[in-house]
């Protein structure tokens, strides 16, 4: 077994040998890699385009899609429309507080959602829905009772409002947001 293996690597060896004396070594040649540094640390970039075709595109049916740059002026007597807006009286009502409208036109209001209660028999939080009325300037507490006595005419039952008379904002619980919407708008602002 010894004996099979000796003329195997005498064979490889014999082959190296061979094979090293029969080629030609080529030379390279000396690359003075200091003299340009970054030509040698940096792969070669090779540039490869593809061509392309510019297809003419319609972009009108796209444009109409897209929101308009600027808000437009406020419509003046249009009536009400048919999703129930309402253009504000000119001239404004005279009464003690004003109510300013947001950038496009609609009423300052928010809706938000909070933590309620927590139910004692589940261990589950009951949630409430908060209407904030904002941009109210004048006489705050004003805005609010007449906001409350409308929504008590209209619900047919008291609901809890409070009063943030820096921010000019009232917050109502127990009660719609498009009622407070419609209180706006008869009111005139």
């Amino acid at each position: 077994m010894l004996a099979s293996r000796v003329p195997r690597f005498a064979q490889r060896l014999a082959f190296g040998v061979r094979h090293c004396s029969t080629q030609k070594v080529a030379e390279k040649p000396i690359t003075k890699y200091w003299e340009d540094p970054w030509k040698h640390a940096l792969p070669e970039q090779k540039k490869t385009y593809t061509e392309f075709k510019e297809i003419p595109v319609d972009w009108s049916y796209v444009d109409r899609l897209m929101p308009l740059e600027t808000i437009p002026e406020m419509p003046k007597n249009c009536g009400v429309t048919p999703s129930g807006w309402r253009p504000p009286m000119d001239p404004p009502p005279e009464l003690p507080y004003y109510i300013r409208r947001r950038r496009d036109h609609l009423p300052p209001l928010y809706l938000e959602r909070r933590r309620d209660q927590l139910d004692p028999k589940t261990m589950e939080y009951k949630y409430v829905e908060l209407v904030t009325l904002n941009s109210v300037t004048g006489d705050v507490f004003a805005c609010e009772q007449d906001l409350r006595e409308f929504l008590e005419a209209e619900l047919g039952h008291p609901v809890a409002t409070h009063v943030d008379e820096l921010k000019g904002r009232i917050k109502v619980k127990g009660a719609e947001r498009s009622l407070l919407e419609r209180f706006v708008f008869e009111k005139g602002f």
